[in-house]
């Protein structure tokens, strides 16, 4: 019933959409009398219920055309392989909670000029996005056994861009990607790489809950507004090798975490760094404009470490005034004294074993 339902509106709208032009299948714009029958597609064309591959194959066929803005596919019970590949722009796309869809080809779709959801789609193993290069929004979660994401071509046009409870995901691949206003890579329990090594702007960036990821290493990221990273289980290095400028708060909390480098940071209102291991090396060398550092971590620093932050502190040209610096951890005679230089600068510093 529900297929015959789809095909009674589908075939109403498309009556709807012929002309009143007198010459008899002109370029498809014609009367119903006409040969090429439907004008430039359905400016929505929905596919649900239990229809089959082959409905799926002969709605699109009858339905897409240039005027196609929006799609949605949503809870469908027997279509397995889905080929939008005629599509090359669209507004909206939905894909959402499909019960036997394995197989999902965008492969020629350029822009999505507003939003893509793709989710709650159990059994999708395949997602074909390789031409992709603007998309506004964009949300890829809950879909059970997907393995990969990959979106070789997107360029500087995203905004808000999220990963997220998609657990059998090994690889999330963007290498083309400078900027983004949103990057949320969340509660991907397989996930062992991140390839966004382009990425030079973004607004936020959250990283979190990714059970088997390891390292972090966002090599090319000059600008961020706020950077959140925790409860990566196996993160032991964080790597921002170009990150200059955070206009807002950078938090990191992990349990296994040792190495924290940022080799050009030079500006950030707080940092917040806590492992529960000893952290045996915390890098930011040309750090001039900051309000407070938090390293007052459960693992704490190790003394090492603790020489490595008060020797780039007390050597800031021109000296460090009014800042809060809390370090857990045991210091050296040496960085015991260039403390009290800190503190005699007017910045509030403490040390606990």
């Amino acid at each position: 019933m529900k297929y015959v339902f789809i095909k009674v509106f589908l075939i109403t709208l498309m009556l709807l959409s012929f002309s009143c032009s007198p010459e008899d299948g002109k370029n498809g714009l014609d009367g119903v009398d006409g040969i090429d029958g439907i004008t430039n597609g359905l400016g929505t064309l929905i596919l649900t219920g239990d229809i089959t591959n082959e409905d799926a194959v002969k709605i699109i066929e009858e339905g897409v055309g240039e005027d196609t803005h929006t799609i949605v596919v949503s809870n469908t019970t027997n279509v397995t392989t889905l080929d939008l590949s005629r599509i090359s722009v669209l507004a909206k796309l939905e894909v959402i909670g499909n019960e036997k869809l394995e197989n999902l080809n965008l492969s020629n779709l350029k822009s999505i000029l507003d939003e893509g959801i793709i989710r709650a789609n159990n059994t999708l193993t395949a997602i074909n996005l390789e031409n992709l290069t603007v998309i506004e929004n964009l949300r890829v979660s809950e879909n059970n056994i997907l393995p990969l994401i990959s979106l070789p071509k997107l360029l500087s046009n995203a905004k808000n861009l999220y990963f997220f409870q998609n657990p059998l995901l090994e690889n999330l691949s963007i290498p083309s990607l400078t900027q983004a206003r949103t990057l949320f890579i969340a509660n991907l329990y397989n996930l062992t790489s991140i390839d966004i090594n382009t990425l030079e702007n973004v607004s936020s960036l959250t990283i979190r809950e990714n059970k088997k990821l390891t390292t972090i290493n966002l090599a090319n990221l000059v600008n961020a507004f706020r950077i959140k990273i925790n409860d990566n289980d196996m993160i032991k290095s964080i790597t921002f090798s170009n990150l200059e400028r955070v206009t807002s708060n950078i938090d990191i909390k992990e349990d296994l975490l040792e190495v924290v480098e940022f080799s050009k940071l030079t500006t950030f209102p707080t940092l917040n760094i806590d492992s529960t291991v000893l952290l045996t090396t915390v890098d930011f060398p040309l750090a001039q404009d900051f309000s407070r550092l938090q390293l007052n971590s459960s693992g704490k620093l190790s003394t090492g470490a603790i020489d490595q932050v008060i020797t780039t502190l007390v050597n800031i040209t021109p000296s460090i005034t009014e800042t809060v610096i809390s370090i857990s951890g045991i210091a050296s005679a040496q960085a015991l004294i260039d403390t009290e230089t800190l503190r005699t600068n007017g910045n509030t510093v403490n040390i606990t074993e």
